[in-house]
């Protein structure tokens, strides 16, 4: 018998009513059950029998008898045996999966309506009820698309969920018949995914939604232990000891004053958080290749202990960004190893930008800079004596040239259709002469793997030697692709601004498979992983067609598919006013009286609202044409304007206090500006998807232009709108005037009744008096000062 107090679950005093009961097969007790022993010819059997309802369950046998250190392990079996009766939740299970249900929900509901308003939340009958939706969809092992307008609090709702989901092991009592049943132990074990699209929203779910949580519920008695949390990112994104060391040897005097902090022993490795550094230095300087053991940095090397913790599954949730989950959903489906530990369940946040990551992860790009890079390395190396020099040179050259070729016919190809139009995507052609270029392209790309595998340079280029030869071996798989591409739908892209030496534009050829669809049912939907993809536009009215579409998630069976949509908690008919102009004629930026219209219709607005505006733009060029305007008529507001990457613009409209911000891309969504900053958002133009090779190969699976504008075209429309929309009101409190100056939704507009359904309930108006009256009767006085 154990005696003393081993630990905080355990009691060494067996009470007498079970020592009279059952001798010295009682050792100890611990979460509601007594652990029984029982010797036979060769082994010994421990079991657990609930003290309530006297339901036993066998934990293991073993050849030896335990002693005092194997009780922490005993005492851990118990926890996650059938019949423990004070699991990892404090609660009573006696009689199974109902009660275990009925206690769960209960405990949800308890935290929601009693906890979380002692600590400051105002309890949110939405988002209790989405709370729940998402536990019974977890403990169902179901798919949800749960859509959560803003301020519904949805971060909250699907966190406590999983918390309750992942500590009370609900998989374990609601599988299905049709799926395999894992293990207590193994399923308690296993983590949470949280996949997200945003960089600030992975920290803020890391840095304090998690560690809040984990404070209150254990404050309450909900959970015994805090809950954890890892970041996943890919391994380009953390700090290589050895390549930094390489990358120094050569490095100037200014980048080695801006690397030093990293040479630090507590320097973070995680290189998001370091400031300054270009593209390329973080490719240089990041892991690449495969780490081994003739690393001088292998036995203390914080990225491999990062990692042991990472894949150890120890932690309660792991947290990454949808491409790094995507990349780990494609390493099993080939077999591989995967990226993330066997998880119990997934939450995709910001679902409605997973179809666009998963065009990217299980599509291929070639850069045009990635060869141009390698030849400008290869021909700064230092060889070691012996080292055919010139031949590996030659085959360098010879890629360097047969891909810049490539690559110029491509940008000859879109240099028309480029001054046409701003588009993102540019339609390129692949015929039996580009087939030529790839095969030779790869062929080279196999000589040079052959010429360099033995790593013929000084000490100092290893480093980034295995980098090219993981680089080479990424393009000639690549360029094979290309080479037979009848199953794909490829096109161009233009990334950003000119980024080499020689002032080129950087190129992107891109592919995604035609029937992406068919790959994410295979791949993740049907393995029976409980899933809920949430956000704040997942539907077109109501409609959640468009995404289960897009995703594949329409292959699944109905019964493992449930929806839910839940509107805004905020006031919106009180708190918004919808202007919509009937002044501003058909969208077209070639005519000069539509952007003077939109020009004088915008400055109306403005200083109607006393300028707190922003103004948010479909196209670039149209934004830079009313911005031209508008600078020229002497408002007393400062101007903004958020070109691309420039993300410093939306900081100085935040501290102007009274400014205008323009804006295209970015502001559709992610960007959060609350209180009166930003009291009249202008939407310029519907925000119709712009015609590309996709959607021109999309249109071929529908019968007719109508069909397929229905189908996709205006969900997607709609879904846009919602999110831009959305910037306006952020809080309970928010107040503020959306325009919308699209002549396709007058009073007989074709689109008007579709796009009013789709936004909140609200009081609308054609009347700029109206609006200044709305802002007159909303707004404190220091507002009309500039008054933040």
């Amino acid at each position: 018998m154990v005696h003393g107090s081993i630990m905080d679950e355990v009691s060494g005093q067996i009470p007498p009513d079970l020592v009279k009961k059952y001798g010295d097969a009682a050792l100890f007790t611990a979460y509601g059950c007594v652990l029984l022993e029982k010797q036979n010819s060769k082994s010994y059997t421990y079991s657990a029998r609930n003290l309530k309802t006297g339901r036993t369950a066998i934990l293991c046998r073993r050849k030896n008898q335990i002693t005092t250190s194997g009780v922490a392990d005993m005492a851990e079996k118990i926890r996650c045996s059938p019949v423990s009766g004070k699991g990892v939740l404090e609660v009573d299970m006696p009689h199974g999966e109902n009660l275990m249900r009925e206690t769960l929900s209960n405990i949800l509901l308890h935290i929601f309506e009693d906890i979380l308003p002692r600590h400051g939340y105002a309890l949110r009958e939405k988002q209790k009820e989405l709370a729940a939706h998402i536990l019974e969809a977890l403990g169902h092992r179901l798919v949800s698309l749960s859509e959560a307008e803003v301020g519904t609090g949805k971060t909250h709702a699907y966190l406590i969920a999983a918390a309750l989901a992942k500590r009370g092991r609900i998989n374990d009592f609601w599988l299905g018949s049709q799926y395999p049943r894992q293990s207590y132990a193994e399923s308690a074990h296993r983590p949470v995914v949280i996949s997200t699209s945003g960089i600030a929203l992975q920290n803020a779910i890391v840095k304090d939604y998690i560690p809040e949580i984990s404070r209150i519920l254990m404050e309450h008695g909900i959970i015994r232990t805090p809950l954890s949390c890892v970041v996943r990112k890919g391994k380009e994104h953390y700090l290589c000891r050895k390549n930094l060391e390489t990358y120094l040897a050569d490095a100037d005097t200014p980048t080695m004053a801006l690397l030093a902090p990293l040479s630090r022993e507590s320097a973070s490795i995680d290189l998001g958080a370091a400031e300054g550094l270009t593209p390329y230095i973080r490719r240089r300087i990041g892991v690449s290749g495969r780490c081994d053991r003739n690393c001088p940095h292998y036995n203390n090397c914080p990225y491999l202990r990062h990692m042991k913790l990472a894949q150890s599954g120890a932690c309660d949730f792991q947290v990454c960004n949808h491409n790094y989950f995507l990349a780990d959903v494609l390493h099993r489906a080939k077999g591989q190893r995967p990226l993330i530990p066997h998880y119990q369940a997934v939450i995709i946040d910001e679902a409605h930008k997973f179809p666009d990551a998963a065009r990217q992860m299980y599509g291929v790009e070639l850069s045009s800079f990635a060869v141009p890079e390698i030849t400008g390395d290869i021909l700064d190396f230092t060889f070691q004596p012996g080292t055919d020099v010139k031949g590996i040179q030659d085959l360098s050259l010879a890629l360097y040239g047969r891909y810049k070729r490539l690559f110029m016919g491509f940008a000859e190809s879109i240099a028309q259709a480029e001054a046409e139009d701003e588009a993102e995507r540019f339609a390129v052609t692949l015929d039996g002469q580009t087939a030529a270029h790839f095969r030779t392209i790869r062929h080279l790309c196999g000589e040079l793997l052959l010429a360099l595998e033995r790593k013929p340079v000084l000490d100092k280029y290893i480093g980034r030697c295995s980098q090219i030869l993981w680089e080479l071996e990424r393009i000639q798989e690549r360029a094979s692709i290309f080479e037979c591409h009848g199953g794909l739908v490829y096109w161009l892209e233009k990334p950003g601004a000119p980024a080499n030496a020689d002032n080129v534009d950087e190129l992107l050829l891109c592919a995604i498979p035609k029937r992406l669809d068919k790959l994410l049912y295979r791949d993740l939907w049907s393995k029976g992983i409980p899933a809920v993809l949430t956000s704040g536009t997942l539907s077109a009215v109501g409609d959640f067609s468009h995404i289960r579409r897009v995703t594949g998630l329409q292959l699944l069976p109905p019964s493992r598919l449930v929806e839910t949509s839940k509107p805004s908690p905020f006031h919106h008919y009180e708190n918004k006013l919808i202007y919509i102009s009937e002044k501003v004629p058909f969208p077209n930026y070639k005519d000069k009286q539509y952007i003077a219209a939109l020009a004088d219709e915008s400055e109306r607005l403005i200083r109607a609202s006393h300028g707190h505006a922003a103004l948010l733009f479909t196209s670039y060029r149209v934004m830079d044409m009313v911005f031209g305007l508008l600078s020229g008529r002497n408002m007393s507001f400062p101007l903004f304007r958020l070109d691309r990457g420039g993300a410093g613009a939306i900081e100085r409209f935040r501290k102007s206090g009274n400014g205008v911000l323009f804006a295209s891309g970015a502001l559709w969504e992610g960007i959060d500006l609350p209180g009166d900053i930003l009291s009249l958002l202008i939407i310029a133009k519907l925000p119709f998807p712009v015609p590309d090779p996709i959607s021109k190969y999309e249109r071929t699976l529908y019968a007719d232009m109508t069909e397929y504008k229905n189908a996709v075209i205006v969900p997607e429309m709609l879904m846009k709108l919602k999110q831009g929309d959305g910037r306006l009101i952020r809080t309970e409190t928010d107040t503020g005037v959306v325009g919308l100056l699209d002549s396709r939704l007058w009073e007989d507009g074709a689109y008007r009744d579709r796009v009013l359904a789709a936004l909140p309930l609200c009081q609308i108006t054609s009347d700029i008096a109206a609006v200044e009256r709305f802002i007159a009767a909303k707004k404190p006085p220091t507002y009309f000062s500039g008054g933040r």
